[in-house]
């Protein structure tokens, strides 16, 4: 935002459980729309149409938001998303088993009281030893969130998404994804 150098209005925002916002999601109800609500009463309150910006389950929030129509966007910039159903609606099934398999273990973990089990998580998106690197969001400072964390992984592999689908975002959109150039 820095770099913008003032030339545009920023509004920031946490989705429930991460900054001050407190989680009210349950394992049980991680529907992806109880965070566009959210998402949508900032906009409502930036009083004109955005331009939105999301990273990781944001990212996918965002586009839960652009795919409602409630509120107007300017255009969309998504990085990152984790959205399995899209791999499975392109016939990506070596990529969606290996989401899947990794959110199953994940899951499996922390439910059986392994805390530490967001490394897995964070060493499949970023790979081998990125949680080990300690930067913004990966190491130790990670665990905390992870209860939270699953809780988006869940509500992405229940936001049915497929190629067609997509189409209804009718406004400019841009989606950027990584790729593993390692870390040393």
């Amino acid at each position: 935002m820095a770099t913008w150098n003032s030339q545009f209005r920023c509004v920031t925002t946490s989705l429930r459980g991460y900054g001050e916002t407190s989680e009210r999601r349950t394992a049980g109800d991680p529907d992806i729309s109880r965070e566009a609500e959210i998402l949508e009463s900032v906009i409502r309150k930036a009083d004109g149409r955005v331009h939105r910006v999301g990273h990781p389950f944001g990212g996918l929030v965002a586009l839960a938001v652009a795919l409602l129509t409630r509120v107007s966007l300017a255009s969309l910039v998504i990085l990152e998303a984790p959205a399995p159903e899209v791999l499975r609606g392109c016939s990506e099934h070596k990529h969606y088993r290996a989401f899947r398999q990794m959110t199953e273990g994940y899951f499996g973990a922390f439910a059986g009281g392994n805390a530490e089990t967001i490394a897995a998580m964070i060493d499949f998106y970023g790979g081998a030893s990125t949680y080990a690197c300690g930067c913004t969001g990966c190491g130790p400072a990670s665990v905390e969130t992870t209860a939270v964390k699953i809780l988006d992984l869940e509500g992405a592999c229940g936001f049915a998404l497929s190629p067609a689908s997509l189409t209804a975002v009718q406004i400019p959109a841009l989606v950027i994804r990584g790729a593993y150039v390692g870390i040393g």
